[in-house]
């Protein structure tokens, strides 16, 4: 992934950083995100994880055991 020179002084300066700052840090970029999100108005905001759709119900499956060898 290609950083630009600002972003890598940014990830440089945070690696710095003792643990404590780094947790200040994370929690203060943390509150930037949901204020600007409000903004934004995003849909679907960023955390980490996405929503997967959940597979249609198999109940011939449940019936049966898998066997592997």
């Amino acid at each position: 992934m290609d950083y630009k020179l600002d972003e890598q002084r940014l990830v440089n300066d945070f690696r710095r950083l003792p643990l404590a700052g780094q947790e200040e840090l994370l929690e203060f970029a943390g509150s930037l995100l949901n204020k600007y999100r409000d903004q934004r108005g995003d849909e679907h905001p960023a955390t980490g994880q996405c929503k997967l759709e959940r597979a249609e119900a198999r109940p011939e499956a449940a019936k049966e055991p898998v066997f592997t060898e």
